[in-house]
């Protein structure tokens, strides 16, 4: 490839250069080729020059195949490294823009970009993520499993991780015990299936893979300890307010009475609308229908034995004044 001319138009840096190669292969049957048919003109943009855009005015043959079994009659040449086939980006710019993609995603992506004079839309990034060619699933050996959601509070689905290398494996649409024992199929190399508490994900596990052991991932351990001990701290929150000031010799004084915020009092007011209903044996997806309230809600008020489980004590707040 020869380069005749650079220029600066606007603000953009523009080259002018042309194929010089005398033979290109054809992608059909890969043979070499010597007549051509036709020139025409491409302008493929390049990465950033000195913070300025990039275009490329490159003038490419047209080829005419003499294999008369070729179903190509003719084919345009491609500069090794640079163009591919209906590309409007040369090659090194197309992988920038992925990493780009892959890193940030659509809307910081877009940003990022055009801060470095490679001004794309988000959407764009986006579908160059969805152009890659996934890599092939490793051999798991241990593998780990957990529910996401994809909208919250109605469409969950699970993602698998390789426990070793940190690295997600495959995503399901669903979090069903279905789901996971049909993708569990196969795939003997599991030796241990690291889970929450799920039911679900225990029952596909076995279903697929009987015999295989099922533990408990670290965050979800913590996570499960530190719940039980916060229901435990609520449920004898009373028994945990500082002592109160020493009773006032006159009878006759008002008391002091504890401030009860308003969070507190929609607390208990939640609590004295969803509770009952659950005791009477209604559903969670009843009540959350009457009262209005999310299913998370609903399950999270109905199972508290009391009010006091659910109300979180807030400290005072440390201000510059405590010291005098």
């Amino acid at each position: 490839m020869t380069i005749d001319e650079l220029v600066r138009s606007g603000s953009s840096v523009r080259f002018t250069a042309r194929c010089t190669v005398p033979t290109a292969r054809c992608p059909g049957c890969g043979m070499s080729a010597r007549r051509i048919h036709s020139r025409y003109m491409r302008r493929p943009a390049d990465t950033a020059v000195g913070g300025q855009p990039t275009v490329i005015n490159l003038q490419v043959r047209r080829f005419l195949c003499d294999n008369s079994d070729c179903g190509k009659q003719t084919f345009a040449e491609q500069v090794e490294g640079l163009t591919f086939r209906y590309g409007r980006r040369t090659v090194h710019f197309q992988r920038a823009l992925e990493q780009v993609a892959l890193i940030l995603g659509g809307a910081a992506g877009e940003r990022l970009a055009t801060r470095l004079a490679m001004p794309v839309s988000g959407s764009t990034l986006l579908r160059l993520i969805g152009r890659l060619e996934l890599p092939a699933v490793p051999a798991v050996e241990v593998l780990g499993i957990d529910e996401f959601a994809f909208r919250r509070g109605r469409k969950f689905g699970t993602i698998l991780i390789d426990m070793r290398s940190r690295r997600p494996v495959d995503v399901l649409p669903d979090h069903t015990a279905d789901t996971f024992a049909a993708w569990l199929q196969n795939r003997d190399h599991v030796r241990t299936i690291c889970r929450d508490r799920g039911g679900s994900f225990a029952e596909g596990a076995q279903r697929a893979l009987p015999g295989v052991p099922q533990v408990a991932d670290r965050w979800h351990v913590l996570h499960n300890l530190a719940t039980a001990v916060e229901k435990a701290i609520r449920r004898h929150r009373p028994c945990l307010q500082p002592p109160g000031p020493l009773p006032d010799p006159d009878p006759g004084a008002e008391r002091e009475r504890p401030v009860v915020t308003r969070s507190e009092e929609n607390t208990q007011a939640r609590w004295q609308q969803i509770h009952p209903l659950y005791a009477r044996g209604m559903k969670i997806d009843t009540i959350s229908q009457i009262t209005g309230y999310d299913r998370t809600t609903v399950r999270r008020y109905a199972r508290a034995a009391s009010p006091e489980e659910l109300i979180r004590p807030r400290p005072r707040r440390r201000t510059n004044l405590d010291a005098h």
